[in-house]
């Protein structure tokens, strides 16, 4: 009896692996790509040139299943100031949903001297099915997304 248990336990083994091994490896592609813009609406009457470079992964594991992850930088100038932000975050999402997680920081803009001007990390869930998005879930500190960037924006008006 012993020696049946061990042989179906050992023959289901190895039609796991079998069923794993046969299976198709995710979907990936990267690129990077840089951007600049000009934005006002962060910290009001001060025009903020952005200039992005940033790598993306795109990973499909299944129709349903998506992962993009944004690895990069950004030099915020205004003012005859600039500062760095560096970004790694992770957006998970499901295509066939309006539902999306970013996970990571998405602000850590530090200034010589100063410190911590800016750091917004942890996790977000929207919906998209409704304007402005629905917010499902937060966990972690965003001030940017609370709309607390005082710190950030004292700095870059300050002489």
């Amino acid at each position: 009896m012993r020696t049946i248990l061990a042989l179906a336990s050992t023959a289901a083994a190895l039609l796991g692996l079998a069923a794993t091994a046969a299976a198709a490896p995710p979907e990936k592609d990267t690129f990077s790509f840089a951007f600049e813009y000009v934005e006002t609406a962060l910290c009001p009457g001060i025009a903020i040139t952005w200039a992005h470079e940033e790598r993306q992964t795109f990973t499909e594991f299944a129709p349903t299943r998506w992962r993009i992850q944004r690895h990069g930088a950004a030099q915020l100038t205004a003012n005859g100031k600039t500062v760095t932000s560096n970004f790694n975050a992770t957006i998970f999402t499901d295509p066939t949903t309006t539902v999306e997680r970013v996970v990571g920081t998405v602000f850590n803009i530090q200034a010589p001297g100063v410190g911590k001007l800016l750091v917004d990390a942890g996790n977000i869930v929207y919906d998209y099915s409704t304007s402005p998005p629905t917010v499902l879930h937060v966990g972690g500190p965003h001030p940017a997304f609370d709309g607390d960037v005082a710190g950030l924006c004292d700095y870059l008006v300050s002489a």
